[in-house]
């Protein structure tokens, strides 16, 4: 969605300094906005010379800038769902976790409060729509408690960078304060924008930022080492055919580095932490022909039968499925071709073309 003239309104981008908050803060100020940046505080490792650059950076664009301090909540949210989620077996998203908690959760009222009820604004590559009427896509009755209308996030103009996946999960209403001012740029038109500023990340956008580059192997063990005992690698009879040095470490799906050889190809399809165990089997043992998820964030009521397309992980492409519940506590759908690698703990996000109507935690 085309950013109108701001005529001197209030927004407070969410910002990095990185090159997609950049550039949005510079596309706001061109639109006539009156901007402001406000950056998070996280308690990552050196995080104070990153803070310093990101001040030069706002120094450079002549925009206020402000640090929000999350450290306690990034923790508490964040980081205890990560490492819990690996504790119990399911694979976690911390992204979509954090952005439906401290992104436009916490940041977002901090913003809205120092700028008297001012837009927010953000760097990612997502869009939204307001459609209007008593009908949503597809139909579906809307129950919306605006007057005309009710917004979803869209995908943006370069697919290949989405994010919506990622935003899936926050509140549905703060899209009414929230703007993308990147929607309609591919990486290259972001990238030619803040060439020449002295950009406090240069590098493209780190998903788990606060593994900071580290192993995940490694960050598992320091922070769960009572997670990494040795046991047994199973068969699908439950037959031992193997031995593992803590089944924290694989993931559904994985082929490699199992440490199991066999005269075909072996995927890991089960992990059981508390008998400690990794199960192995062929290609098709991760073929799933449904899903279920839980705690669902619903963009729009669904309807038992419609088609809609779903992701279970980040990914460019979704899956034809066809509802066959939908409930405050569940989404239940059925794929039209089995998928690969359903892994509980991710999330599922449900599309109608190119927008969001729904979405939950993989169970």
């Amino acid at each position: 969605m085309p950013v109108k003239n701001g005529g001197g309104s209030p927004v407070t981008v969410a910002f990095s300094g990185g090159k997609d908050s950049t550039a949005a803060i510079l596309l706001l100020r061109e639109q006539g906005y009156e901007v402001r940046a406000l950056t998070m505080r996280l308690g990552l490792t050196n995080e104070d010379e990153k803070l310093a650059k990101i001040e030069t950076l706002a120094r450079a664009l002549s925009v206020p800038w402000q640090v929000s301090d999350l450290r306690n909540v990034f923790k508490k949210k964040v980081l205890r769902y990560f490492l819990d989620a690996y504790r119990t077996g399911l694979t976690p998203n911390p992204c979509v976790v954090c952005n439906r908690q401290v992104k436009f959760g916490l940041l977002l009222a901090e913003a809205e409060k120092n700028s008297h009820g001012g837009l927010f604004a953000s760097g990612h590559y997502a869009d939204k729509v307001c459609l209007e009427g008593p009908e949503g896509p597809r139909g579906g009755p809307f129950r919306s408690p605006t007057r005309g209308g009710r917004w979803f996030l869209k995908e943006p103009i370069d697919r290949r960078k989405s994010q919506i996946y990622f935003l899936a999960m926050i509140e549905p209403t703060v899209l009414e304060k929230v703007i993308f001012p990147i929607a309609a740029l591919t990486i290259s038109q972001v990238r030619a924008k803040v060439a020449g500023l002295p950009l406090a990340n240069p590098d493209e956008s780190q998903d788990v930022c606060f593994l900071q580059g580290e192993n995940l192997g490694a960050y598992l063990s320091r922070h769960l080492p009572e997670s990494f005992k040795a046991g047994d690698i199973v068969d699908r009879c439950g037959n031992r055919i193997g031995r593992h040095q803590g089944a924290i470490h694989f993931t559904v799906g994985q082929r490699r580095g199992t440490g199991h050889a066999s005269d075909r190809r072996l995927y890991v399809v089960g992990r059981d932490l508390a008998a400690n165990t990794v199960m192995l089997g062929d290609e098709k043992d991760l073929l799933s022909r449904s899903l279920t998820v839980k705690t669902p964030v619903f963009w729009r009521p669904l309807e038992v039968g419609e088609k809609v397309t779903v992701k279970v992980r980040y990914q460019l492409h979704g899956h034809e499925a066809r509802i066959s519940e939908a409930s405050p506590a569940l989404i239940r759908a059925v794929f039209k071709e089995p998928v690969r690698a359903v892994t509980p703990g991710q999330f599922a996000v449900f599309y109608d073309n190119d927008i969001i109507v729904a979405a939950g935690e993989i169970s």
